[in-house]
């Protein structure tokens, strides 16, 4: 599909299976699909490398986002941990029930100018340099979401909710240090009687000329 094509082809489309009856899992098929979709998202533009706190062990790119990718099979253990912990799940567990896949999109903070503070999880500082790790980790999401448009999948950009829980950083082995950009779903495209609830903005966005203007001086 050509890039114009696939960006107007783009829905946000919201899955929700019955947790108690999830969608087959296809983790065989699904991981050489994702790594090829992960691995062409990144070619997303960064302005500033991540700090070197971050870049330790495997997961030791420059890239300020990390990708934390879950497939089928993972999407329904964590229902099952959910439920075993009496999670605050919404709509969450309806959500891991049908999807072939979860990547959770991850940017990476400066760490604190004063070297004695200390953030909060999740928290950071307002910062240029920190803008600009968001901004760059936002480019490889939308990366994502149009690829898997190619492939024929429907996605929603979630916020997260329960993943973005100390408990579920844990669970999933995210470090800390990581704020959580977005729970990206990835849907088949086949979902049967599966209740689907479509973006509600998508109308919002108006004509070109309520949002750009040409600057003349």
């Amino acid at each position: 599909m050509e890039t114009a094509q696939s960006i107007r082809a783009r829905r946000t489309l919201k899955v929700l299976a019955d947790p108690d009856r999830p969608f087959a899992e296809n983790d065989g098929s699904m991981a050489p699909l994702l790594g090829e979709i992960l691995e062409t998202a990144g070619h997303a533009p960064f302005h500033f490398r991540a700090a070197d706190e971050h870049r330790v062990g495997a997961l030791s790119s420059a890239v300020p986002w990390r990708c934390h990718a879950l497939l089928s099979s993972t999407c329904r253990k964590v229902i099952d941990w959910a439920q075993r912990e009496e999670m605050t799940v919404g709509k969450m567990n309806n959500m891991l029930a049908a999807a072939d896949a979860c990547v959770l999109v991850t940017w990476l903070p400066d760490p604190p100018r004063d070297a004695t503070a200390e953030l909060a999880f999740q928290g950071f500082e307002p910062t240029l340099r920190n803008m600009e790790h968001i901004a760059a980790a936002s480019a490889a999401v939308q990366n994502l979401l149009l690829l898997a448009t190619d492939r024929g999948f429907s996605s929603y950009w979630s916020s997260g909710g329960m993943l973005r829980s100390e408990p579920a950083y844990d669970l999933l082995g995210l470090d800390r240090k990581e704020v959580l950009l977005g729970a990206i779903f990835l849907f088949p495209a086949e979902i049967g009687d599966a209740d689907a609830k479509p973006g509600k903005w998508r109308d919002e966005r108006g004509a070109l000329d309520t949002w750009c203007r040409t600057v003349e001086l």
